[in-house]
């Protein structure tokens, strides 16, 4: 056990003991410089020689290459690869150079990393281990913390050392559980001192040494030789008389150690410090180019800065190389960069941008050949190299471009991957510097459009609007389809806020220039379609798209929008559910085979909405969940907040209170943050619907009203997607506000009246039935129109509420017999839809009517969680574990582990065929089954 630290050893060996049983878990320890972090995990490690141990450390020169540490960690067992999917096995191979390499974005890397670690899980536990994780590449630190995330019944152990200063590297890793370790107590010091001591200390010097370390036992152990002897202990501080940081003051100790050696051996060792993790040939390269020798590290060794490892020299401490590095003076940094550059001359990608990063080092000034060079390994993206090194590789030779357009130009490509790569902080701050050396119109064009696709991504909707109002302009008078393609995108985040009063005079723009221009420009027709179905000509829009319909089946990848989302959404506006629903479902499917997580949350998000409706409520939480998780791991801000509000919709529907207002909460302040108030409507609107079940009408009027004054702000009425009269006008009746409900039903009749809309016209029936109390023909005739028109679509929810208010209506009528007949079929839809406080309010009216309650089975999946449901879904389409996983972004273990819980509580199913038959009856079903139908399960 290592000395007085008893306790943080028990804490990870615990965790290595529920490894061995199967179960996964991750750590990251924190502490200041010296703290003994490192010589715990390798205490751990030691204790675990029974798991396969695999690990890296962060080099703080080497902290902005992609993958370099990734590619470290996973060396040995690369020859697993073979054992993962095929797409994910190639992003790794890719971001990783390690072979022939194909295009992925940084969430295909993420999920091959955890699919290797998954698959050698499968031989047996694991333990990795990741040292001063703040120098790690953000590349390799967003893969592991994704893996570590996603890990579950694997039996992986990821523990992970830091530095506290390093705030920013470190809230990558903000979802792995942190302790922080801490300074030695004070009969543990005065052991170590006694134990490991270099020099003879007087009492004072002891003293003194105990209090400046402050049980830090990296400085009990290496202070005391410069605290050793008259006046020596001087240089351990400022000159001042106040004690230094631990960490500045061990720089130093290893600084003066350094200082005392040959010229030569402080040369190697500052090329050492230099390369970073470079292999053993790079090294003896490195060297030989600076005219030294392995023999050159001798001295180095002999004073205990060094050791010899199996493949080289290593710095004994990560502070030894600190020391080394910023001890030397600029010129020596310089020649040193210097130096290993020419031993990479000749070198092609990756090594070449290791290459040009240290050319850039020793001073070199711009040069043409050497940023060519670059460009050419760069363009070879996307058929031969991963994004994220294709986006360095720009922006290497952006560095070595000559101030003004070319510089422009090469930044802008970087730009590019870094968005493909989902990079898209880091391309936004390269479009920055690209605008401020572009001369030619076209390409400040071209980085402003880029710029608001990015900040649509990253919620930003606003800045997004102004800044491509500032360029459509000038667009117009050189390049009209540029110009139409921009305010397509102006209408884009016009309706990602919810203004359809501004998206309606854009969208139009767009399409007169795109005539104009006689170009098709699908993005532009597509948004102009939405606009005309959200809040204008319903039948124009419907017309549109139809004659849409060919090429949406086969749109243009390049184009930046999601354009099966945007389908997806003018099919639901159009209250074409099984069209939204089809559209939406092959998307998905597509888009997890492809890991394309940016899309996939989107369409998520939206598929969400359509089985609400097509009352397919438990797939509705399951696609909303998975929504959130997959858009706050990729960073797609904007749909975090659509995701919440959709999960908020539903769990109001299941009375499902404390989750609801929960996400509710959550996507409000989501949606305020990233200046999507559409969301907080939305979320509202769920709220309202919540209180509205549980007959809480003061309450849902409250919520309601809001979003009432929220779509009369921005031209909008009442649609599938945003959904609110029907709800206040039923709480308003309830309330006996009876103007107020009538002044509501306008809004739902004017909608129903702008094209075939039977859903909002079934809605808008009912309300009108429930305000003729007094004339009981003519309310029975508006409810009977309500059922007729709502057995148009799959809408259950909406056909139980007509039942629900006309059999209501009819119990206070005296026809008792009737009403009960109604409220039986409403309490049934209701019961198996698993909206609980409607059943509630339904049960209580049926027993007024002298009725007895009958309960039907509620739907089996209702028992699952929604992770538990994407496997079971998934499964359905008769998927292997290992193709499930990958779809999932799962291990496959875990995977296993969701589908025995799955046969657990799914009584009589035991096996696969039989999950796939309960999954195929549900889809035949979809009023009972809570589960959705059409081609296989739905976003599968």
């Amino acid at each position: 056990m290592l000395l007085g630290r008893s306790a943080e050893c028990a804490r990870l060996l615990a965790l290595i003991d529920k490894a061995r049983g199967g179960e996964s878990g991750a750590l990251l320890i924190r502490g200041e410089a010296g703290i003994g972090k490192t010589s715990l995990v390798g205490y751990v490690a030691e204790q675990a020689d029974d798991l396969l141990r695999l690990g890296t450390r962060g080099v703080e020169v080497e902290s902005d290459l992609p993958y370099v540490g990734l590619a470290d960690l996973l060396r040995p067992v690369l020859h697993f690869l073979d054992r993962i999917p095929e797409r994910q096995g190639a992003a790794l191979t890719g971001a990783l150079a390690l072979g022939p390499a194909v295009a992925q974005d940084r969430f295909a890397v993420a999920a091959g990393t955890l699919s290797l670690l998954g698959a050698l899980a499968e031989e047996g536990p694991v333990l990795v281990t990741v040292d001063d994780a703040q120098w790690l590449d953000p590349y390799s630190l967003d893969a592991l913390a994704f893996a570590t995330r996603r890990l579950s019944r694997e039996g992986v152990v990821i523990l992970f050392t830091a530095r506290d200063e390093q705030e920013e590297a470190l809230s990558r890793l903000a979802s792995v559980e942190t302790f922080t370790l801490t300074g030695l107590d004070a009969e543990s010091a005065h052991r170590l001192i006694a134990e490991k001591g270099t020099a003879e200390l007087t009492a004072q010097e002891a003293d003194r040494l105990l209090a400046e370390a402050r049980g830090n036992p990296l400085a009990l152990i290496e202070l005391p030789a410069l605290l050793a002897g008259s006046g020596a202990g001087d240089d351990a501080g400022d000159g001042s008389g106040a004690p230094l940081p631990i960490g500045e003051m061990l720089a130093h100790t290893f600084g003066s150690a350094v200082a005392r050696l040959p010229a030569e051996a402080q040369d190697a060792m500052l090329l050492l410090a230099v390369l970073g993790t470079r292999p053993l040939a790079g090294t003896e390269a490195a060297l030989r180019a600076h005219g030294l020798s392995y023999e050159s590290l001798e001295a180095a060794e002999d004073a205990g800065l060094v050791v010899e490892e199996r493949d080289g020299y290593a710095f004994r401490h990560p502070l030894v190389r600190s020391a080394v590095y910023h001890g030397a003076t600029p010129v020596r940094r310089r020649r040193a960069h210097h130096a290993i550059a020419r031993s990479l001359q000749g070198a092609t990608a990756p090594a070449l941008e290791q290459y040009a990063w240290h050319l850039a080092a020793s001073g070199a000034e711009p040069d043409e050949h050497v940023a060519s060079l670059l460009e050419n390994a760069a363009s070879g993206a996307p058929d031969t190299l991963a994004y994220p090194l294709a986006s360095r590789l720009y922006e290497r030779a952006a560095r070595f471009t000559p101030e003004g357009q070319r510089k422009a130009e090469r930044l802008l490509c970087a730009a590019r991957a870094s968005q493909a790569a989902g990079s898209l902080n880091e391309a936004a701050a390269i479009l920055d510097r690209a605008l401020e050396h572009a001369e030619q119109l076209g390409t400040r064009l071209d980085i402003r459009q880029l710029r608001c696709y990015l900040d649509v991504q990253r919620g930003r909707p606003t800045r997004s609007r102004e800044l491509l109002r500032s360029a459509v302009d000038e667009a117009e008078k050189v390049d009209p389809s540029l110009a139409a393609v921009m305010l397509g995108g102006i209408a884009l985040t016009e309706l990602a806020v919810g203004d359809l009063t501004a998206a309606r005079g854009t969208s139009a723009a767009a399409m007169e220039l795109a005539d104009s221009a006689h170009e098709t420009l699908l993005p532009v027709r597509l948004l102009r379609t939405l606009v005309l179905l959200l809040g204008g000509d319903a039948e124009a829009g419907r017309a549109l798209l139809r004659e849409l319909a060919e090429p949406l089946a086969s749109p243009d990848p390049a184009f930046p929008y999601p354009l099966a989302g945007v389908g997806g959404l003018c099919h639901l506006a159009a209250e074409e559910l099984d069209e939204a629903h089809g559209m939406l479902d092959r998307a998905a499917y597509t888009a997890r085979g492809s890991s394309a997580v940016g899309l996939l949350s989107h369409l998520l998000c939206t598929l969400s909405v359509v089985e609400f409706w097509r009352g397919r409520w438990t797939p509705s939480l399951a696609h909303a969940d998975e929504a959130v998780r997959l858009a706050e791991a990729s960073g797609q801000l904007i749909e975090v907040s659509r995701g919440l509000a959709a999960l908020v919709k539903t769990e109001a529907a299941l009375n499902r209170e404390e989750d609801c207002r929960r996400h509710a909460a959550k996507a409000m302040e989501w949606a305020g943050s990233t200046e999507l108030a559409m969301d907080a409507a939305r979320a509202l609107g769920g709220l309202g619907l919540l209180e509205l079940g549980l007959g809480r009408f003061e309450e849902a009027v409250h919520h309601l009203e809001e979003v009432r004054a929220f779509s009369q702000r921005h031209g909008r009425g009442d649609g599938l997607y945003l959904t609110w009269a029907a709800d206040l006008a039923d709480a308003y009746v309830h309330l006996r506000r009876t103007d107020e409900a009538r002044d509501v039903l306008e809004v739902l009749e004017y909608e129903a009246g702008r094209g075939h809309r039977p859903v909002t016209a079934g809605a808008a029936a009912r309300c009108r039935g429930l305000l003729e109390p007094g004339d009981p023909e003519a309310a029975s005739r508006h409810m009977r129109r309500s059922l007729a028109l709502l057995s148009e679509r799959p809408v259950p929810f909406e056909r139980g509420r007509t039942e629900f208010a006309w059999g209501e209506q009819l119990r206070r009528q005296g026809r008792r017999s009737e009403a009960r007949r109604l409220l039986e079929r409403a309490l049934a839809t209701f019961e198996r839809l698993g909206a609980t406080g409607w059943a509630a309010r339904v049960a209580a009216e049926l027993h007024a009517a002298g009725g007895t309650e009958v309960r039907p089975e509620r739907a089996p999946l209702e028992r699952l969680t929604p992770q538990e449901l994407q496997v079971a879904l998934v499964v359905g389409r008769g998927l292997t574990n290992h193709e499930v996983a990958e779809r999932l972004f799962l291990s496959v273990k875990t995977v296993e582990f969701h589908l025995s819980n799955i046969y657990r509580k799914l009584d009589g199913v035991h096996r696969r065929t039989q999950l796939v038959r309960l999954l195929a009856q549900a889809s035949e079903g979809p009023e009972t089954a809570g589960v959705s139908g059409g081609a296989g399960v739905s976003g599968a």
